[in-house]
């Protein structure tokens, strides 16, 4: 399997808030995360790191995962612990007080990738030219879309876009998702609201089309992020099976 992962502070942010990170145990499984801070000061950069280390952390002492439901279960606990560590650390120390972030983890296994998210940082599913987003937001705006109170239309633009209504480490109970999806010759991307907010789906699909490396294409998403928006940190992980037939500029 190919896994690219990176994050950029933007062009206004002061603090990168954004965390990714990775860990392969095999050619044939790979667990990632992706992981947006809130709070002030530095508050969400800690947030978000604790999360994503903790995550891998507890991944990497797992003794393995025999079905579906193993999987589901496992990536529940893993949200879980790590919301219990951020708010025993915003406890100890009153300068990260209210700290929280969202996160987004996707296990690639034999084949197949199992997510699991809080927040509004996203999954994706990319292939024959078609993009498809794999989970829902936590957000007050895309609960009024679902109500539908207000249009798809009017939530891109709505002034409380950004409320979340759960975050790690700063909600007791967790509604945790969990999706499934076969990989086969497409590429998951997983990315923070810094990605989305500043490119059309469209200017998406364009870079994830490019006859370039997974590398190449986190760059150039990077790159237009920033062009055409930057106002936030801009985390990207991009997976894809070793497998996959391509014809990529380098090889």
């Amino acid at each position: 399997m190919e896994i690219i992962a990176q994050t950029d502070i933007g062009n206004v942010r002061d603090v990168n808030q954004d965390y990714v990170l990775y860990h392969k145990k095999s050619e044939q499984e790979c667990l990632a995360v992706l992981c947006d801070g809130m709070g002030g000061h530095n508050a969400g950069e800690v947030a978000s790191s604790l999360a994503c280390q903790d995550i891998i952390q507890y991944y990497e002492v797992h003794d393995g995962f025999q079905n579906e439901e193993e999987v589901q279960t496992w990536m529940s606990e893993a949200i879980y612990h790590a919301n219990h560590l951020i708010q025993e650390k915003s406890r100890l120390d009153k300068h990260l007080e209210g700290m929280g972030t969202t996160v987004v983890l996707a296990l690639l296994k034999d084949g197949y990738i199992y997510i699991s998210h809080v927040g509004d940082s996203r999954a994706y599913y990319f292939d024959n030219y078609q993009l498809k987003q794999l989970t829902t937001d936590d957000t007050l705006v895309n609960a009024l879309v679902e109500s539908g109170s207000i249009s798809p239309d009017e939530a891109q633009f709505h002034p409380q876009k950004n409320i979340l209504l759960q975050a790690v480490g700063v909600s007791d109970v967790l509604k945790i998702s969990f999706y499934k999806q076969e990989i086969e010759t497409g590429i998951l991307l997983l990315c923070s609201d810094g990605l989305y907010n500043s490119l059309f789906d469209e200017q998406i699909v364009e870079i994830l089309s490019e006859h370039e490396t997974l590398d190449n294409k986190v760059s150039h998403l990077i790159e237009m992020a920033n062009i055409f928006g930057g106002r936030d940190n801009i985390g990207i992980i991009l997976m894809r099976d070793k497998g996959v037939v391509n014809n990529e500029s380098d090889e």
